[in-house]
């Protein structure tokens, strides 16, 4: 027996179309899902085999995935979709130490959509008997070692779902997701965990540069960016221009709906869209993250003042003539150094700040996989490896440089998340 639970506490380019999609799967044909390589999704065809394989358990672990057209996938013709892969993470009721049980089906690969757009597609999972969660979004579920980078999808696209509904990912253990965006509908009828890109990011995820420019009907757990963040999730230069509507629910935010663990962080993220949400004696909607607690680190994030909400520490509110301004771009940035905020000089945002990948995509920074270096933590001292003599940066998790050297030991004033790079090897610690 099964006893099911959710891990919780109990714009746009004008696109040049392919075919529309018919609803047949086909393999591709060029790639052999290697770095240089990789598998071409090339055609709706090609979407909807890669679809099947991960949900029948392919994982594409250590294996790259380049999406290299937009595509129309004839939502207007009543053709629906399937999540890629499907989330499955229960209790054994049978075991008197309710032992957790993974049988979901993750991506592991490497996802590029190179700045391409999927559109018109109706993404639908509900669980009609509860007999598994699912995940529902453009992929069900991605744990460690995933990447999904640098796709979008288009005006046209509808997310159908329950538990754990988003645009891009329904459960997202792990992994990142970078350069990313959606101007879809989402629909869910969860009581839990639904986002405007990811439903509920876990476990040391990383959401990177990221923008929702569509609508979210949802319940209880609602968030532009992130439904429910905990254990350990980063949401950084992220951005909400959506509508909300959650006029029953609680816990409803612009940025994430509620976010749980010490090692959660949302720095570097504004809000601009408008909630729709009810007042109760749980929760007010709130425009950065609608319910926070055990210390989640909140560092400068700013909203868009309509006279409705209030400042609260690492949350500031900005009229529209500041947050439009040279000086917006600069507090966005925050002495990071890929300097991913530019302003919206091609009126992609109705003046708002861009990312640096929406005004020019060849700017996107691609993903740096952890590579061999050596990395030891203790008690506040960062360990490195570096027999070598190359110079070691330490940035904190808003980009800012904290330490440069060339030292193996560097002993750091705060705990927190930090990024090292040592030569062109780059790792993620925690202390």
């Amino acid at each position: 027996m099964k006893n099911y639970f959710l891990t919780t506490v109990a714009a746009l380019t004008t696109l040049s179309m392919s075919a529309a999609w018919d609803g047949t799967s086909q393999p591709w044909v060029n790639g052999d899902g290697s770095s240089t390589s990789p598998y071409l999704i090339e055609t709706e065809q090609h979407l909807a085999y890669f679809q099947e394989e991960v949900t029948s358990g392919r994982t594409f672990q250590g294996e790259y995935v380049s999406l290299i057209n937009n595509l129309d996938m004839s939502a207007d013709a009543g053709y629906k979709i399937l999540p890629i892969g499907f989330f499955d993470e229960y209790v054994n009721a049978d075991d008197p130490e309710g032992s957790l049980i993974d049988e979901s089906k993750y991506f592991l690969g490497t996802f590029n959509g190179n700045f391409k757009v999927i559109d018109n597609i109706h993404i639908e999972y509900v669980a009609t008997d509860f007999q598994a969660v699912g995940g529902t979004g453009l992929f069900a579920c991605l744990s460690e070692g995933s990447v999904v980078k640098n796709v979008g999808l288009g005006s046209r696209s509808i997310i159908t779902g329950g538990e754990l509904t988003a645009s891009l990912v329904g459960q997202m253990n792990g992994g990142t997701l970078q350069c990313c965006f959606s101007l879809a509908t989402v629909n869910s009828s969860s009581t839990f965990g639904t986002g405007g890109i990811v439903a509920v990011g876990s476990n040391d995820a990383v959401i990177d540069r990221c923008y929702f420019a569509g609508t979210i009907a949802g319940n209880s757990d609602v968030g532009g960016i992130v439904g429910t963040a905990q254990y350990g999730v980063d949401i950084t230069n992220c951005y909400n221009a959506g509508h909300i509507e959650s006029p029953n629910g609680w816990f409803v935010g612009g940025i994430v709906g509620s976010a749980y663990d010490t090692g959660t962080t949302i720095a570097n993220c504004y809000n601009i869209g408008t909630i729709v949400a009810a007042e109760s004696f749980l929760s007010k909607p709130e425009p950065i993250v609608g319910d926070a607690e055990y210390k989640v680190m909140l560092q400068n994030c700013y909203f868009l003042d309509n006279g409705t909400f209030e400042e609260a520490s690492g949350i500031v509110k900005k009229s529209e003539s500041d947050m439009k301004s040279e000086t917006m771009i600069t507090l966005l940035n925050g002495g990071q150094e890929s300097q991913p905020w530019q302003l919206d000089t091609k009126n992609l945002n109705n003046g708002y700040p861009v990312f640096a990948w929406q005004n020019d995509p060849s700017a996107g920074v691609a993903h740096r996989e952890l590579s061999t270096l050596t990395i030891g933590v203790s008690a506040g001292t960062i360990f490195v490896n570096n027999n070598q003599g190359e110079v070691v940066r330490v940035y904190d998790i808003t980009g800012s440089l904290v330490y440069e050297g060339q030292s193996s030991t560097i002993d750091m004033a705060q705990r927190g998340v930090y990024i090292v790079t040592v030569g062109n090897k780059v790792a993620k610690v925690r202390l």
